[in-house]
């Protein structure tokens, strides 16, 4: 469902707002004010998957990419940093280092 908030309901439904104007890829929709809101309607016509919306608002919250682990890995190395998130908690302790470790008792 769309939410009923100005800019939808001028773009949708056609109601006037002195504070919106129509960007170029709204008028692109249609040659004329029905044909823009009919395709500005369709544009919504599908509700987005949950998990998809959840994983969005974190990838957009955080500034991580929105992909698999080579899409990551690929943004990371264009842009000179991590674009995932670190496993949470603390990393699990080195055992090796235990067992170099001089017992003194």
């Amino acid at each position: 469902m769309v939410a009923a908030s100005m800019p939808n309901r001028a773009h949708a439904d056609g109601a006037t707002d002195a504070l919106l104007s129509e960007h170029a890829i709204y008028r692109a929709l249609g040659r004329g004010g029905e044909a823009r809101r009919k395709g500005y309607r369709a544009l919504f016509r599908f509700a987005l998957d949950g998990e998809f919306v959840a994983a969005l608002g974190a990838a957009t919250n955080g500034g991580w990419a929105l992909g698999d682990a080579r899409f990551a890995r690929q943004i990371a190395a264009a842009v000179g940093r991590r674009a995932a998130p670190l496993a949470a908690g603390r990393p699990s302790k080195d055992r090796r280092d235990e067992r170099r470790q001089l017992k003194l008792l």
